[in-house]
C-alpha cells in the first residue's frame, strides 16, 4: 500500500476556555481538539488519517457500511456543518471564533498489482 495526499476541509471552533475542537465534515466523526490552533489541526491531521486507513482496510475486508467514505466536499455538506455548530454556539450562548481550514493529508492507497 502506498500514500497519496489530498487535501480536506476542517473546522476550526475556538472553545470560550481556550483551545480549540475541530472536525471534519467529510468523515462524520472524526474529531479532535488542541491547545492552540495549530496543536488542533495537526490532531485533526492525524485522526483524518487513522479514520482513512481503518476505511481502507474494513473496504479490502468487504464491509459494505464504509463505501462512501469519506463524503464528497460539498459546499452544502461544509454549509450544513457550520449552520448546526452556529445554532448550538447560539443556544448556549457563547459565540467565539470559527475559521474553515483545508489540510492536507496522506491518504492510504492500495496498489493493484
Amino acid at each position: 500500500m502506498s500514500n497519496q495526499s489530498r487535501k480536506f476541509t476542517v473546522i476550526l471552533d475556538q472553545e470560550e476556555d481556550g483551545g480549540y475542537s475541530v472536525y471534519c465534515p467529510a468523515l462524520p466523526g472524526c474529531c479532535s481538539q488542541g491547545e492552540d490552533r495549530d496543536d488542533a489541526l495537526a490532531m485533526i491531521k492525524e485522526a483524518i488519517e487513522l479514520v482513512l486507513e481503518v476505511v481502507e482496510d474494513r473496504k479490502r475486508e468487504g464491509d459494505t457500511a464504509v463505501d462512501g467514505l469519506p463524503l464528497p466536499e460539498t459546499s452544502e455538506l461544509i454549509a450544513e456543518e457550520l449552520r448546526d455548530a452556529l445554532e448550538f454556539r447560539l443556544e448556549e450562548g457563547d459565540l467565539v471564533a470559527m475559521e474553515i481550514v483545508r489540510v492536507e493529508v496522506a491518504v492510504p492507497v492500495q496498489v493493484l498489482a
